[in-house]
């Protein structure tokens, strides 16, 4: 397998060392595949002093396949795909499985609430980065919106004990619709204003919301990566990344006509990318930007002073 080896290209991607039946070995992300490979196959450098080298497959390896990448994103994409047809999310060790805001207006006293995804994208807000996250923000919005931190079934009664003896309603910093001191209507018009908040706030209202948090449901965005030969996009539909629908662009000039050619459609097959995608967002070396799409106009002018500060 060794003799293989330069035929392996030294530039960045993804590559599979193959065993016996074709069974993937390894799958892995390198800057210089050729080096990646090597070190896999027991012909790479010596390893520092007291690092562990990497496991030598040379005596069952069969193959190397690769696949060149033109961006960092790019890269985690062909990744992703790949580990998704060889391991089950539940043993992915490297994902942490994102946070969520759970706020339905329609409900008859709304409250804000930690969900993860796998409790349906309905009225959820995100992705955070875990449960712990999203309980922060949960916190922080508490502070500036008085909805009820509760869980409690009630009738609301002006002397109902348990709003009494409530220390949220004591101090004013909830609304106590468990007291009547507002009514059900204008309550669910306060959870309704939270809602609108999280889906259209500007990126900066509020330090503990990530910018690209926003509706789960049919939520648009836009992933924009510097690559080689310029720019790439790539649509985001409801925790989907349509990769089949990607463009790529030179300059910020091309940023209207790029647009026009991207779709944000159901994927088929239908997959859901935000575990690995919520991942990227908040990989603290990341390179590539989010977007939260609302509409095009304001997109591409958003999408212009990204590409080109100046």
């Amino acid at each position: 397998m060794r003799a293989a080896l330069p035929a392996v290209a030294s530039g960045a991607g993804v590559a599979q060392i193959l065993g016996p039946e074709g069974r993937v070995l390894v799958t892995g992300r390198a800057a210089r595949l050729r080096r990646w490979a090597a070190s896999h196959l027991g012909a790479g450098r010596p390893p520092r002093k007291g690092a562990r080298p990497a496991t030598d497959l040379s005596p069952v390896a069969t193959a190397v396949r690769f696949a060149l990448t033109t961006s960092a994103f790019h890269q985690r994409l062909v990744f992703e795909r790949l580990m998704a047809e060889q391991v089950p999310l539940s043993a992915r060790r490297d994902l942490r499985a994102p946070g969520y805001l759970h706020l339905d207006p329609t409900e008859r006293f709304p409250r804000l609430a930690v969900r993860a995804a796998a409790s349906g994208r309905a009225w959820l807000f995100g992705p955070f980065k875990d449960r712990a996250a999203a309980g922060r923000a949960r916190d922080a919005l508490h502070k500036r919106f008085p909805l009820r931190p509760c869980d409690y079934a009630f009738e609301p009664d002006p002397a109902l004990p348990l709003g009494l003896g409530c220390v949220y309603a004591q101090v004013r910093t909830c609304a106590a619709p468990c007291l009547c001191r507002v009514s059900e209507e204008d309550y669910r018009g306060l959870a309704r204003s939270v809602a609108s908040f999280l889906g259209e706030r500007s990126a900066d209202a509020e330090p503990s919301l990530p910018p690209w948090v926003a509706a789960a449901e049919l939520s648009r965005g836009l992933v924009v990566e510097k690559s080689r030969a310029g720019f790439e996009l790539y649509p985001v539909w409801n925790g989907a990344v349509l990769e089949e629908h990607a463009v790529g662009l030179a300059a910020a000039e091309q940023a209207e006509a790029a647009l026009a050619g991207l779709a944000w459609v159901d994927p088929s097959p239908p997959r859901d990318d935000t575990p690995w995608l919520s991942a990227w967002l908040h990989a603290p070396r990341r390179t590539g930007h989010h977007l939260v799409v609302r509409d095009l106009e304001s997109l591409a002018a958003r999408l212009r002073a990204l590409l080109d500060p100046a």
